[in-house]
C-alpha cells in the first residue's frame, strides 16, 4: 500500500505544492485508513465501515469532515471509486459555534494549574498565551521550541508564527517534552483540566473558547493603548486575507500589509502584546503562589544515626 500513498504524496506535490504539514497530514490519514482495510482496494463499502469504526471510537464530527476530504484525495489519487456527494460530508458542530471561556473561567483554570500534569499544565499555556486551535496544540513538538522562543505551526493557511516564551511560563516548557497527540485527545486532556479546577464543561466548551475569549479582550486592550487592532491577527497567525476581510473590509489590504516595514524585530507583536496579554498576569500570580507554597513547606529534619 506505500504506492497508494506515493501516489497521493504525487497528486499533493504538483501542480500546486502543499505546505508541509498538510501533507503531513493527509499521508498520516492515508497510512491510518490503509492499516485498517489491510490488502485490496476499497469499495464504498470499506469507506462507511471506516467511518463509522472512526465515529465508534469517539473522533469528533470535525476531524471526522477532514478525514472525509483526505480520503476523497487518496481515492482519487489511486483511481478508486468515490461515489460520495457533498450531502455525505460529516457535519462539524464544534470549534465554529464553540463558546468562548469567560475570563473568569480562565482565571480558575489558570489559578488550578498546581493541579495539573505536566502535559495539562503545558496545554493550557500554550492555549491561554497565544490562542491556538488544537490542530496547532497537536502539532507542537520539543523541536518546535527552546529556552527563548516556540514555532507555532499554524492551521488554515496562516502564516507558521514564532513566539517569544515569556519568563513567567518558561519552566512549565522546560518540564514537559510533548507527544504526539490527536486533536480528540486534546479535548480529553481539556476536560481533566476542567474536572480538576472545578469547572463545569458545557456543551461545545473546548481550547477553542480560550481563543474567542483571548482575541475578544486583546482587541479592547489594544483599543484603549491605540494600538492597531489587527496586531492580533499577526499574533494569532491569521492568513493575510483573512486579516484584510476583517480589519480592512477587503483581502488584499491584508496581503498588501508588511508589518516587517515598521520592524526588523521579529518578535515585535509580541513585545507590544505582552504588556497589555489579559491572562500573563494570572499566570504570573499563580506560578508565584506555588512557589510561595514550597518555600513555605518545613524541611525535613536529618534523619538520626
Amino acid at each position: 500500500m506505500d504506492i497508494a500513498l506515493e501516489k497521493l504524496k504525487e497528486r499533493l506535490s504538483a501542480p500546486r505544492l502543499r505546505m508541509p504539514g498538510t501533507l503531513s497530514t493527509y499521508l498520516e490519514t492515508g497510512r491510518r485508513f490503509l492499516a485498517w482495510l489491510g490488502n485490496g482496494p476499497p469499495t464504498e463499502s470499506d469507506f462507511r465501515k471506516y467511518f463509522i469504526y472512526r465515529r465508534e471510537r469517539g473522533i469528533s464530527e470535525r476531524t471526522l469532515r477532514k478525514e472525509f476530504f483526505h480520503l476523497k484525495k487518496l481515492a482519487l489519487a489511486n483511481d478508486w471509486g468515490w461515489t460520495f456527494v457533498p450531502e455525505d460530508t460529516p457535519v462539524s458542530e464544534e470549534e465554529p459555534f464553540a463558546p468562548p471561556l469567560m475570563p473568569e473561567t480562565i482565571e480558575m483554570l489558570i489559578k488550578a494549574q498546581h493541579l495539573y500534569l505536566k502535559a495539562e499544565r503545558f496545554y493550557l499555556a500554550v492555549s491561554t498565551t497565544w490562542g491556538c486551535r488544537r490542530e496547532e496544540l497537536a502539532r507542537i513538538r520539543k523541536r518546535d521550541y527552546d529556552t527563548e522562543s516556540i514555532l507555532i505551526r499554524t492551521a488554515k493557511h496562516g502564516p507558521r508564527v514564532r513566539h517569544l516564551i515569556p519568563d513567567v511560563l518558561k519552566p512549565i516548557f522546560e518540564a514537559y517534552h510533548p507527544k504526539e497527540h490527536t486533536p480528540t485527545a486534546l479535548s480529553i486532556i481539556f476536560r481533566r483540566i476542567c474536572n480538576k479546577a472545578g469547572v463545569k464543561v458545557e456543551k461545545g466548551t473546548s481550547f477553542h473558547g480560550a481563543r474567542r475569549s483571548l482575541r475578544t479582550l486583546l482587541e479592547w486592550h489594544l483599543a484603549d493603548n491605540r494600538l492597531p487592532l489587527s496586531l492580533v491577527a499577526d499574533y494569532q497567525g491569521w492568513s493575510k486575507t483573512t486579516k484584510g476581510i476583517v480589519y480592512g473590509g477587503a483581502s488584499m489590504l491584508g496581503i498588501y500589509a508588511h508589518p516587517e516595514v515598521v520592524s526588523l524585530d521579529p518578535f515585535s507583536t509580541d513585545r507590544l502584546i505582552y504588556p497589555i496579554h489579559p491572562f500573563l498576569p494570572w499566570w504570573e500570580e499563580a506560578l508565584q503562589d506555588e512557589r510561595a507554597m514550597i518555600s513555605e513547606k518545613p524541611s525535613e529534619s536529618p534523619t538520626p544515626s
